[in-house]
């Protein structure tokens, strides 16, 4: 009989142990759903009250320490942000998102070696992450490394085509280098793109709120697209008159005119280059502005 009793209480202590943290598990749940809305909202901290209540409950929840940094992040705390982050990466070694974001944290405190090395180990971790590459760009060109900024730019083009940021973010790069064309090229391709549009959002875990980073960054501001309207201007003053000195060399092989520097007479051949090469010059700047 004793033993049929303690048999009943066992059971029912542990169906209501399994209970309890089943509605800790539900509440759980139930706080990271409140929690990612609320950051949507942009209510950081009502958001971070209930990724505490997560925490709470499972203190080893990767996911719940990233969103927490996500919601400083956004109250530009950027110091919690940070200290979150770091402690997503702590349970979780492989969370690409984590560092990734970590990354932009310390690039906007102007950590840009920290920055660099959290890119990169993200990177590691996530070969095709085109946001990364990005992220690099930034970095680099804030330290004046253009090169490898130019490099990270186009290697986050090459994952994404259709990265606009990117496009944006080199054009700065090759006005700063004085390669107005390539320049140019990528203006008008960031342009038809939608430069101004906002980033991607990336793919993260499931219940992360976290997006690429805010206000990082980087179409062009105001001043580099005036320069850059000057230097169009400049391009179709050029571009018209290659066709002028086209044109004029067409004249003289339709009507065969004899030209003469002093006693010399320039040959027939040098006005069909002259034709040609003009020609082509102003067709291709043309083309860029297509």
């Amino acid at each position: 009989m004793a033993k049929r009793i303690w048999i009943a209480g066992a059971l029912i202590v542990l169906t209501s142990a399994a209970f309890v943290l089943n509605s800790y598990a539900q509440a759980a749940e139930e706080a990271m759903k409140n929690g990612t809305a609320l950051i949507r909202q942009n209510k950081f901290d009502d958001a971070i009250v209930q990724f505490n209540k997560v925490i709470a409950a499972d203190p080893k929840s990767a996911v719940a320490y990233y969103n927490l940094g996500v919601a400083y992040d956004r109250k530009s705390d950027l110091t919690q942000a940070i200290l979150h982050f770091t402690k997503a990466i702590e349970i979780d070694q492989a969370f690409m998102d984590a560092y990734h974001n970590r990354a932009g944290a310390y690039y906007k405190k102007g950590a840009f070696d920290k920055a660099i090395a959290d890119y990169n180990k993200a990177i590691e971790i996530g070969p095709d992450s085109a946001d990364c590459h990005y992220g690099l760009g930034l970095v680099y060109s804030k330290k004046n490394d253009l090169d490898k900024a130019i490099s990270e730019y186009t290697k986050a083009i090459k994952l994404r085509p259709g990265f606009a940021l990117a496009y944006s973010g080199r054009a700065v790069i090759y006005v700063t280098k004085k390669n107005y064309l390539a320049a140019l090229s990528d203006v008008n391709k960031a342009q038809a793109l939608g430069s101004r549009s906002r980033p991607p959002k990336r793919a993260t875990a499931p219940g992360v709120a976290g997006e690429a980073e805010k206000n990082i960054v980087s179409a062009p501001d105001n001043g580099f697209s005036q320069a850059m309207q000057a230097h169009v201007l400049i391009l179709k003053v050029v571009a018209v008159l290659f066709l002028f000195i086209s044109f004029m060399h067409l004249l003289r092989l339709i009507f065969r005119v004899r030209v003469t520097v002093g006693k010399f007479t320039i040959p027939v051949w040098v006005s069909l280059m002259g034709f040609l090469i003009p020609l082509a010059l102003s067709l291709w700047i043309f083309a860029l502005f297509r």
